[in-house]
């Protein structure tokens, strides 16, 4: 037997099974029925424990903002334009204390797997009826199934001697929703 024309093909099935272990499955879905409008009510979309962190993803109408707006940034209302139709909120939290974790930059980025269209928006701390989370307004990119990873830098706070390693590395976790109509008819299933 040839050793050196098995050797490549046993490389490539190590490198192909150790991809798939470390690389995390897809949320799976969960009907809505009936669809929800989020301009209307807030649409819990999923809730991830990844890396010490709570993720909870949701899906609301636009909203006015008070936040520093051009160059030099200045504080004044943001008002959403026609096309920002939808609030994206990002609640994280400390599982352990139940704090929400301040001081990360936090991004969204969603694929319409549907169209193929991918975006990216960067979510900024923000204050409101729910207390601190991470959000923006958005179009979104349209009807259909969104596959969607937020990612959490690490934040840059100081930590107590003995929590030096906690949230030490960036964190990601992935959602799934599907818009039909305007409407939110999937989400992610819990745990996911």
């Amino acid at each position: 037997m040839n050793i050196s024309a098995i050797l490549p093909a046993a490389c490539l099935l190590f490198a192909v099974s150790s991809w798939a272990e470390v690389q995390p499955t897809a949320p799976k879905a969960k009907p809505l029925v009936p669809a929800v409008d989020p301009t209307k009510t807030a649409v819990p979309i999923g809730r991830v424990v990844a890396a010490n962190m709570d993720f909870q993803l949701s899906l609301e109408g636009s909203e006015a903002m008070w936040m520093p707006m051009g160059t030099p940034p200045v504080w004044s209302a943001h008002s959403p334009q026609a096309a920002e139709r939808f609030h994206v909120e990002l609640k994280l939290t400390d599982p352990r204390s139940k704090t929400r974790i301040p001081y990360a930059n936090v991004s969204f980025k969603a694929t319409n797997v549907d169209t193929g269209k991918t975006m990216t928006l960067p979510l900024p701390p923000m204050w409101g009826s729910s207390g601190l989370h991470y959000s923006a307004n958005s179009a979104l990119l349209g009807d259909g199934t969104y596959a969607v990873t937020t990612t959490v830098d690490v934040p840059t706070f100081q930590r107590e001697l003995k929590d030096k390693d906690l949230w030490s590395t960036a964190a990601s976790a992935r959602f799934h929703f599907k818009l039909t109509n305007g409407k939110v008819s999937e989400v992610s299933m819990a745990g996911r």
